[in-house]
């Protein structure tokens, strides 16, 4: 999720819906900040809410992610492909 944020803020990747942009970084957000549902200093719990939404926004954008990562893929071949020349 974090490459394709990066991919798409730096211009590489624009083929990303913007609701499933709006999720996944709605996701990395809940993720870092540190004012969770359950607090991340309660054992167990605390990271569960956090995979719960990491779960949930994957199964929501399941295609965009998948279709960035078949373009990172053939983008990184073709650079490899490139550079050997």
């Amino acid at each position: 999720m974090l490459r394709l944020v990066r991919a798409h803020h730096r211009g590489e990747y624009d083929q990303i819906p913007d609701n499933a942009l709006l999720w996944i970084v709605a996701a990395l957000n809940y993720l870092i900040d540190p004012f969770d549902l359950i607090p991340d200093a309660t054992p167990v719990l605390g990271f569960v809410d956090d995979a719960t939404v990491i779960e949930f926004v994957t199964d929501k954008a399941r295609q965009t992610l998948d279709d960035f990562m078949i373009w990172e893929t053939a983008t990184v071949l073709r650079s490899d492909h490139n550079s050997a020349k």
